[in-house]
Formats: C-alpha cells, sequence, structure tokens
C-alpha cells in the first residue's frame, strides 16, 4: 500500500510540475490554452447560446464542460450540435481583427446583466460589435447600452465574469464568446507553511484575509488526501516545509492547498 501510494504521489507531482509550467508561462488573464479546442453550440435557455467544450488540456481557467455564450457575428451561421474547432482568446487580450471592439462595454453588460432578458443583452452585445443600430435597439436594450458606455473603463477583476473569444478555424462559422470567471490568485509556499505551523504548533495567529481558520485547513486537508495524495497530512506537510531538501516541493504542496481552497495555481512569476 505504501509503494502504491508513493507511486501515485510520484505521478502526481510529475503531472502537477507539467501544470504549473503552462501556468507560468502564461501571459493573460484568464489563463487559456494556445492550441485549439473543441466546441459544440445548441441553443441557450439563460443565454443565446450554451457553449460546451472539449478537448481543453488542464491546468487552465477553462474546462472542458458547459458554458454560458453569447453570439459576436450576425453575417454568418453557427452550426448547432457540430463538433466545431476553435482558438480562445481572452477579450482582455483580443486578437487583432478584434482588438478595437469595445471589450470593456460588452464585459460590463456580462457582469451587470441585472435580470434583462436574454434578447435585451443579445441585442447589446450585437450593438458594441457592431452588427445592431441604436436606432434599432429596444429601449431596455438601449438602456442598457448607454448605462455600458457610462463605464466604459470596466476592466474584470478575478472572480468576475470575462468574456472569452471563441475564434473558429472555419471562417464560414459563427464568431462566439463564452463566459468565464477565473478563479483569483493562488497563495504562495510561505503563507501555507506559515499556516500549517500554526495548526501544528498552536503558535502566532492564522494569516489570509479573511484570516484562514483551523476548520478550513482540516477540509483542505481532507480534499488533499482525496485527491492528490492518500497520505498527505497536515503534519507531513509541516515536516516537507522545514526541510530544505525537500524545497522542490514546496510549490506542489502549496497548489495542492490552493486547488483545495479554489484558488488559481501560485507561480514565481
Amino acid at each position: 500500500m505504501k509503494m502504491k501510494n508513493l507511486m501515485m504521489f510520484t505521478a502526481t507531482f510529475i503531472a502537477l510540475s507539467s501544470l504549473l509550467f503552462s501556468t507560468v508561462n502564461a501571459t493573460t488573464f484568464p489563463n487559456l490554452p494556445t492550441s485549439p479546442v473543441n466546441m459544440t453550440v445548441v441553443d441557450g435557455s439563460v443565454s443565446y447560446f450554451t457553449i460546451t467544450l472539449s478537448n481543453v488540456p488542464a491546468g487552465y481557467d477553462v474546462s472542458n464542460g458547459d458554458y454560458i455564450g453569447w453570439c459576436l457575428d450576425r453575417g454568418h451561421v453557427m452550426s448547432r450540435s457540430t463538433l466545431l474547432e476553435v482558438t480562445l482568446y481572452s477579450s482582455l487580450n483580443p486578437p487583432a481583427e478584434l482588438s478595437t471592439k469595445p471589450w470593456n462595454q460588452i464585459n460590463y453588460i456580462l457582469n451587470n446583466k441585472g435580470g434583462r432578458t436574454v434578447n435585451v443583452i443579445q441585442q447589446a452585445i450585437w450593438y458594441f460589435m457592431g452588427w445592431w443600430s441604436y436606432g434599432a435597439l429596444t429601449t431596455e436594450a438601449k438602456q442598457l447600452v448607454d448605462e455600458a458606455n457610462m463605464h466604459s473603463d470596466f476592466v474584470p477583476a478575478y472572480g468576475q465574469i470575462v468574456a472569452v473569444i471563441c475564434l473558429p478555424t472555419d471562417t464560414n462559422q459563427q464568431l462566439a464568446m463564452i463566459e468565464v470567471a477565473p478563479r483569483p490568485p493562488g497563495l504562495s509556499p510561505g503563507y501555507w507553511k506559515h499556516n500549517v505551523n500554526v495548526y501544528n504548533g498552536g503558535r502566532g495567529s492564522y494569516s489570509g484575509d479573511p484570516h484562514i481558520t483551523a476548520t478550513q485547513l482540516e477540509e483542505y486537508e481532507a480534499y488533499i488526501k482525496a485527491n492528490f495524495y492518500s497520505d498527505f497530512s497536515l503534519v507531513w506537510a509541516q515536516t516537507q516545509f522545514q526541510n530544505p531538501k525537500n524545497k522542490g516541493m514546496w510549490l506542489t504542496i502549496a497548489n495542492w492547498f490552493n486547488a483545495a481552497a479554489g484558488l488559481a495555481p501560485y507561480t514565481n512569476d
């Protein structure tokens, strides 16, 4: 059993190290794969589209699954229930051909829907993408457009929705976007070392904003045991953090804690 656990631990370390390497090289927010992925589109109920991503590598702010989707293009038709290849771009760093679009206003809309209907939201998006005239908007859509223009400096922060552009490889397909809310940034090995030491030694106070608690650490311990390393314990983590010979493991352990806490991986950038 111990040998099996050690093998699982080694495999996890290698896999997570690979994940962290891809994260360190990410230069945009959110962290998106640079190679094409697949998407399937159907008509949505709470949005214009429901977009299902697949073939997404691990370690990014998107993953395989369903997303709220919107139409960005009235000049083409979107094939429904068909596997399509797309490249994902953050609207905070869009491709050159879309760089002049008012993404601040579009991101404001996604974060401030205020109970408006799908039709109103979609009309406002089409307006900002240049596919709908102001005069043709409904009264509610005009109000949303006007509100977004009053917040033309809006930039999403961590935890807020970011428009992610789905640029199709087949240029005959319609341009779309999905809503992505990236995880808050991960915390450092030093942060987790301090709190593990407090838990095990009973000295000092827990850090964080808000302060972490002993109960949370115990929940994270259980999560890590179930998902990363079955022999994990807070005592074991303290031992690793205190031994300079194990420094190569500190980032991995910290990111186990970050995953348990719902945070993005920490990097040395």
